[in-house]
């Protein structure tokens, strides 16, 4: 059987034929374990070395294991920023009846630059924000308190001065999910 287009012409020879209607017979609940991701190269997290503390107090500052902290929270900001990558380039294109059409919105946005999937790569970019500057800021406290005679100088404010940026990040994190930001203390 030949199908022709309306202009009567004919369409190439590997076109298929047009789309045939058929009713669905499955059901309409998904299993447990559907959709799940493994991965074949799964993170794995560094081991972190804990202390008891200085003098009995419970509180020291330990230079190599700030620095090891820091590179861990390195480790995370480049799986953070491939994970928002992909979800930039993913759409949502179910079909076009009432409830696809309500899906795609909710997801893509109605111009597919809004919606659930754009307030995900914003708090994706948020978190690789926030964990730069928590990096950023454990190494700098790290480098200045490098002696056991800078650490015993470290106050609080010195450690908020330090991180004051991170709670910005992790702030806007929770408004662009939809939440409301904590409220920040200072003492």
């Amino acid at each position: 059987m030949t199908y022709g287009t309306l202009d009567g012409t004919l369409p190439p020879a590997n076109t298929p034929p047009p789309h045939q209607a058929q009713q669905y017979g499955g059901g309409t609940t998904v299993p447990p374990g559907h959709g799940t991701f493994t991965s074949s190269d799964p993170f794995t997290p560094p081991a972190v070395p804990g202390g008891s503390g200085a003098s009995g107090r419970g509180t020291s500052v330990d230079t190599p294991t700030m620095n090891l902290f820091a590179d861990n929270i390195d480790k995370l900001i480049a799986p953070t920023q491939q994970a928002s990558q992909k979800l930039g380039g993913t759409s949502v294109a179910p079909g076009a009846f009432y409830h696809a059409d309500a899906m795609r919105t909710k997801v893509n946005g109605p111009n597919a630059d809004d919606g659930l999937k754009e307030s995900y790569v914003k708090v994706l970019a948020d978190l690789g924000q926030g964990l730069g500057d928590l990096r950023d800021g454990i190494r700098s406290l790290a480098q200045k308190y490098s002696t056991v005679e800078d650490a015993s100088t470290m106050t609080s404010t010195d450690l908020q001065n330090a991180l004051q940026a991170t709670s910005g990040d992790f702030t806007t994190l929770m408004t662009d999910s939809g939440g409301q930001g904590g409220g920040s203390t200072t003492t």
